[in-house]
């Protein structure tokens, strides 16, 4: 439920700020897999998964692909995060809880 309610807070916020192509990295295998399938999902998360199918439908192209844990730190970060917040609340600028993740992730990138 929380990697779906995840999902769509992202989805959302790419929306709010006039994105109009997205592509999605998650590490959740059973996230990608879903997308790829249409939204379609027998869990307890699958009207929130048919919302986010048909929000990305939105976008110019949408893409859902799977990378592993470590090369998403600063989305499982957003997503511990994203059950006390609202989108508004991180729209204007980055919560200060991810900044030393997306701070260790630019450093590891430009150190390879």
């Amino acid at each position: 439920m929380a990697e779906a309610l995840t999902l769509k807070f992202g989805i959302t916020l790419a929306q709010r700020a006039g994105c109009n192509r997205l592509i999605i990295n998650s590490d959740n295998l059973e996230v990608i897999d879903t997308m790829k399938n249409g939204g379609q999902s027998m869990g307890a998360a699958a009207a929130i998964f048919d919302d986010c199918f048909h929000y990305a439908c939105d976008f110019v192209a949408s893409r859902f692909e799977h990378c592993n844990r470590e090369a998403n730190k600063v989305a499982h970060k957003l997503a511990s995060l994203a059950r006390f917040s609202l989108v508004s609340e991180w729209f204007e600028k980055p919560v200060n809880e991810i900044v030393m993740t997306l701070t260790d992730d630019v450093l590891s990138i430009s150190n390879e």
